[in-house]
């Protein structure tokens, strides 16, 4: 489904700033995957998604979505197949329109008609449908602006935007990690959900190894941009934070707290 084959990149290449953001990262995805990704700060997690979203070129290797070579495709052609969240509440939504308006956005997304004018009485119907699953009581509250909503409300408006087609792949990156811990946990059952229900394949880039390890199938494990593990199965199951202290080896003093806890 999706192939990462020895991807590079390399940042301020030739000046006395340049440093290996990526070296020569491979990753598959089954359909249906669920994969997180953690690692120490500049360990290139949000940069793989980054390269993977078509937001930076990368120097070397290749990227291959559902048969597709997209390495050198522009990013906003991968958009039509990658749905994408960020940490930043205030990105992926438009705030000065209606949540209406927001999700008829998105959901004339790839149509050859462009963005929607209006929004049609079936649509509308199909909006109150997926918005009532977020059980956040939005469904009733389509005319209101997306500025004056919650940061977790805003995330998860942006979610539906990003799966109302539903995206060949969806990309996470640290899309709770802004919000308070019970908004947060809110959030991620949302994602959760949707991604079962959808059968949608996902990347997500989570800040501490037990969330990595309770969400999702996979777990990558990046440090100074290689993966030093892919952990799956029983190995993923009995996997504890001491064992990412001997993964990392040598580099154990790049965990932060923040990783283990």
């Amino acid at each position: 489904m999706l192939d990462i084959n020895n991807i590079s990149m390399v940042f301020n290449k030739g000046t006395v700033n340049e440093r290996r953001a990526l070296d020569g990262v491979s990753l598959h995805l089954d359909r249906g995957d669920f994969v997180t990704v953690i690692g120490s700060n500049g360990a290139g997690k949000s940069t793989l998604l980054n390269a993977v979203a078509g937001s930076y070129p990368v120097d070397g290797g290749s990227i291959v979505l559902d048969g597709e070579d997209i390495t050198n495709m522009p990013e906003h052609k991968r958009a039509k197949h990658i749905g994408r969240l960020f940490q930043n509440t205030l990105m992926g939504t438009a705030p000065n329109m209606t949540i209406e308006e927001n999700l008829g956005l998105a959901y004339g997304r790839g149509s050859r008609r462009g963005l929607r004018r209006c929004v049609s009485a079936a649509d509308r119907k199909f909006f109150r449908e997926r918005l009532a699953m977020l059980e956040l009581g939005l469904e009733d509250r389509l005319n209101m602006k997306v500025g004056l909503l919650s940061g977790g409300q805003r995330q998860a408006i942006t979610l539906l935007m990003a799966t109302m087609i539903t995206p060949k792949l969806l990309l996470l990156d640290e899309h709770t990690a802004a919000l308070d811990p019970k908004t947060a946990e809110q959030v991620m059952t949302i994602t959760r959900r949707i991604i079962a229900e959808d059968n949608i394949t996902a990347l997500m880039v989570t800040h501490n190894i037990n969330g990595a390890l309770s969400n999702g199938n996979k777990t990558l494990v990046m440090n100074g941009g290689k993966v030093l593990a892919v952990l799956e199965g029983q190995r993923r199951e009995n996997f504890t934070p001491e064992m990412l202290i001997q993964l990392y080896g040598d580099n154990a003093a790049a965990i932060s707290d923040r990783m283990l806890l």
